[in-house]
């Protein structure tokens, strides 16, 4: 199955997409017998959060097994089902791929924690204490904590980058970086069409375990809020070696008949540098994201100040795009002034799906679900009140998808989910929508369908032309396509001036009523509305 140097990848939160055998918790036959609701809405492929073996207090990102699918998603039967018909259908499958650390409750750290000449005594990161008591360095987690943490049986710290349950591997040891060639194999060879690595630039640290150095000037109000902002991650992440680490999977992806995608994740002060160092040869990960881009972007400005760092830094400027996830509030409640209205819904998605590089729709965006509100009695998620004061955590991004209007718990399930589903959802059920031909799904559908068309979104570059706090311009040019996008991300109508170097003709988008410019160039944008032109030359 070969997919375009853009797919638009469906990202599945597993527990909460449906739920097959009425536990409550979305599993992979769920996904499995959903498989033509994907094919109907025009994506490539799903992206599938983490399905390993976990004892779940991080939801699957605190891993057992990793070659192993936790029971209450199914079995290998399962996934290989869901694989294979998924290809039936022009589906591609891709995992989220947790290889930096493990669960604190992998039989690999029990073993390793145990004694310092145990088989396993150097799989994880460990040190000894100072001289007085204190870690072995003043690195932190990426949550303003101290990354090391003491086990009284081994008489060691420790490193984990993330939270305490979860060490960090050391990739330092050649066993078990043929252990982590091993899993990529493992899974490869189901006939997935690739891995996200989390934590991609995780992966290695500073063998010398050096402290690192205080940041420049000007960060003292960003680190009232965040720790992490005090220093600069200079041994403890993203250490130039890292890249041989991805040189070696990429060897091993490279070895299949078919293509297999490399995509990584990662967090760090410079990230675009990194994405760059990781992509730009062709040699490790087919593209990247970071945390830090869209997802935190709030206005149209913000994202045009992110995509201008990318394209500076990033050649060519392939990124792995994403404006929602299972980590950050919902775009639609999340975006100034958008209030969850529908139009602002369309213009997200429009904006998203226009750009360049592997693109991802988290579960719900299709609908314009809003963040659910989550009583602090039904909240599942430990991570805010372990973290950060006052944060009421990721469930209402997490909750699950409403799938039928007015039924027993949306049809998600036959019994009560694992999180409630928020009342408020029940207007935005997939079958409503998909009856509704003006609905934010049908626009969906109908969007990537025309996108599909489109050589110069599938394929070709994009430049930044301008942006403000409610305007952007961005071009996107293959050598049988030009079109100039024009979005207003705001609630007020706005006028702007193209200066187009030749003629346009006007592409009519789904459900967007634009008029086309005037004889000066000027083109007038009603709230939320995008217009799209197709450059003629002379």
């Amino acid at each position: 199955m070969k997919l375009s140097a853009s797919p638009i990848l469906y990202h599945i939160y597993v527990r909460s997409f449906f739920d097959s055998n009425g536990d409550g918790v979305g599993d992979l036959d769920g996904i499995r017998k959903k498989l033509d609701y994907f094919a109907w809405l025009n994506v490539d492929g799903i992206l599938l959060s983490p399905i390993f073996e976990s004892p779940l207090s991080d939801f699957g990102y605190d891993i057992t097994n990793l070659s192993a699918i936790n029971p209450e998603y199914g079995d290998m039967s399962t996934f290989t089902a869901l694989v294979e018909e998924a290809k039936a259908r022009g589906i591609a499958v891709f995992l989220d791929f947790v290889a930096n650390h493990t669960s604190s409750k992998h039989p690999w750290f029990l073993e390793s924690a145990s004694s310092k000449t145990s088989e396993k005594a150097e799989w994880y990161v460990w040190a000894p204490a100072r001289a007085d008591g204190t870690p072995p360095n003043n690195w932190l987690t990426i949550f303003g904590e101290s990354a090391w943490r003491w086990h009284p049986t081994r008489g060691e710290y420790y490193l984990h980058n993330t939270l305490s349950n979860q060490p960090d591997l050391n990739y330092r040891n050649p066993h078990v970086v043929r252990q982590l060639m091993k899993d990529v194999r493992f899974w490869l060879d189901t006939g997935i069409a690739g891995l996200r690595l989390d934590s991609v630039n995780l992966f290695l640290h500073d063998d010398k375990l050096r402290n690192n150095p205080p940041r420049h000037l000007g960060w003292q109000d960003e680190a009232r809020s965040d720790p992490y902002r005090y220093q600069s991650q200079r041994y403890n992440i993203s250490r130039p070696e890292n890249i041989h680490l991805l040189k070696q999977l990429r060897v091993i992806a490279d070895g299949y008949d078919e293509k297999k995608w490399l995509l990584g994740s990662l967090s760090d002060p410079s990230p675009y540098a990194v994405i760059d160092r990781y992509t730009s040869e062709g040699d490790a990960l087919d593209a990247a994201n970071i945390f830090e881009s869209l997802s935190l972007c709030q206005n149209v400005q913000q994202v045009g100040e992110q995509f201008t760092a990318f394209f500076n830094a990033v050649h060519p400027g392939v990124g792995c795009w994403g404006l929602g996830n299972h980590d950050i509030a919902r775009t639609v409640s999340r975006w100034q002034h958008a209030n969850n209205q529908p139009t602002a819904a369309k213009m997200l998605l429009t904006l998203l799906c226009s750009l360049q590089g592997v693109i991802s729709i988290y579960q719900g965006e299709e609908l314009g679900l809003p963040e659910a509100h989550v009583s602090p009695s039904d909240r599942k998620d430990l991570f805010g009140q372990q973290v950060i004061a006052n944060y009421v955590g990721r469930d209402g991004c997490r909750t699950p998808l409403p799938w039928k209007e007015n039924a027993p718990f949306f049809g998600f399930s036959t019994q009560s989910p694992w999180l409630p589903i928020d009342d408020e959802h029940n207007a935005f059920s997939i079958d409503a929508q998909q009856q509704d031909p003006h609905s934010t799904l049908n626009f969906t559908r109908e969007m990537l369908a025309w996108r599909q068309q489109q050589p110069a979104l599938r394929e070709g570059s994009c430049r930044i032309l301008a942006f403000n706090e409610a305007l952007m311009v961005f071009e996107r040019h293959h050598e049988s396509q030009t079109l100039v996008i024009a979005i207003n991300g705001s609630n007020q109508e706005a006028t702007i001036r193209l200066n187009l170097p030749s003629p346009a003709q006007t592409l009519p988008l789904p459900h967007m009523h634009v008029s086309a410019p005037t004889e000066n160039d000027v083109l007038h944008l009603s709230p939320w509305q995008v217009w799209v032109g197709e450059l003629h030359s002379n």
